[in-house]
Parts: C-alpha cells; structure tokens; sequence
C-alpha cells in the first residue's frame, strides 16, 4: 500500500507522541474512546481518523494541529509534554492529600 509522505509523518508522530505520553496502543485507544483495532489501524496507515477523533488525539495528548504533521519532533514539545504529565501527577497528589484530609475530618 503506497502512503504519502504526509500520511508517514502522521503515524510516525502519534506513535512518538503516545509512547512519549506513556500510552500503550490499548490504554491510548481507550482514552480516546476508540477500538484498538481502529487505533491500530489508523497507525498502519490503514485508515485516517475523522477531524473528531484527530481532535480527540490532539486533546489527550495535549497537541498542536501542526505538531502532528512535523518532520521530527522537537525536543521542546517533549519537554512541554513531560511537564504536562508532572503537573497532571502535581495535581493528582494534591487531589489526594485534600480528599485524605476532609476524611480525616469526617
């Protein structure tokens, strides 16, 4: 099956970033309330998602349009990405100490 160079960068892209994020092709697909099979085939060229689900991957990811369609990822959208996952974990941990200290007031 003959792909563009578009299409290449593309999967090369969402693999990159999902695995950057930390996503198996499983747990990705379930956060974009996708099939594995659909997900799998999206990253095998064998289809293309809709601008609904490109604008799912873009949410989940935390992306810009664009970096989805970069020749080589940037070290700075990696570093943006690693600093998203810190504050989402930052944020976590503060969930938990508020909710661990209303129990305890309970």
């Amino acid at each position: 099956m003959y792909m563009t160079h578009l299409q290449q960068l593309f999967i090369n892209n969402i693999r990159y970033y999902r695995s950057v994020a930390g996503y198996s092709q499983v747990a990705f697909s379930e956060q974009l309330g996708l099939s594995p099979n659909y997900l799998n085939a999206v990253e095998n060229g064998k289809n293309f998602p809709s601008p609904e689900v490109l604008q799912r991957i873009l949410d989940v990811l935390n992306l810009l349009p664009y970096e989805l369609f970069l020749e080589k990822p940037t070290s700075q959208t990696q570093a943006k990405n690693n600093e998203t996952a810190q504050i989402v974990e930052d944020l976590k941990q503060q969930i938990i100490e508020r909710f661990d200290s209303v129990l305890q007031k309970c």
